[in-house]
């Protein structure tokens, strides 16, 4: 290899690395081990009742506006808390159809106001409207799996971030074109693993 091909290769690795550590100062991972987590359900992908990335499928139809993160066999009955990813006031606080507990925070996310989601989290641990969180801070827990607070749904993290700072809680939209009112979440978070996930949803362990 020439010294030229060795210089170029090093700058480039010098601006990625560069790059997720800047990532890394302003967000937050939104759960633990999340760079091993499985997300099948990634932002965009599109689902219906029949056909779907994880067992048994969503009973939703439309493009998925936003990441799940999947828990592990051994999370199933244990708590698995949940951490803002950005600084800024928590806007609403309780529970919503087709998540259970929900929680949406006004943050600044590459200087663009934006609304974050984070859905399907046990009621009981929301915090109080109107609260000032930090990036890191634990905001709650993970619902039970098919209960209540979860939406009847799997034991998981959904994560949106909607560029608006109103009320739009909707986890699928019904076009490609409406995808662009939300930020991918691996395009902001240094969440993502290079080489792919290698924690085992649990639903697919109990198959």
């Amino acid at each position: 290899m020439s010294s030229f091909s060795r210089y170029v290769i090093g700058f480039s690795l010098m601006l990625v690395l560069s790059a997720c550590t800047l990532t890394a100062d302003t967000l937050h991972n939104p759960i633990s081990s999340a760079r091993s987590r499985a997300t099948p359900l990634h932002f965009g992908v599109y689902v219906t009742p029949d056909n779907g990335p994880i067992t048994p499928p969503e009973q939703f139809i439309g493009f998925h506006a936003g990441t799940d993160y999947e828990i592990t066999a051994d999370e199933l009955e244990s708590d698995v808390p949940v951490f803002a990813i950005c600084s800024g006031e928590i806007r609403y606080s309780g529970f919503t159809q087709g998540y259970g507990g929900l929680i949406a925070q006004h943050c600044t996310i590459l200087k663009e106001s934006v609304t974050v989601l984070y859905g399907h989290l046990a009621l009981d641990t929301l915090p109080d409207l109107g609260s000032a969180v930090q990036a890191g801070n634990k905001i709650g827990l993970l619902a039970s799996a098919r209960s209540n607070d979860s939406g009847g749904n799997r034991k998981h993290l959904h994560l949106g971030i909607h560029r608006s700072n109103s009320s739009d809680f909707r986890g699928y939209v019904q076009s490609k074109q409406e995808l662009a009112d939300y930020i991918d979440p691996e395009t902001v978070l240094p969440s993502f693993p290079l080489f792919g996930s290698t924690l085992a949803p649990y639903w697919q362990e109990l198959e």
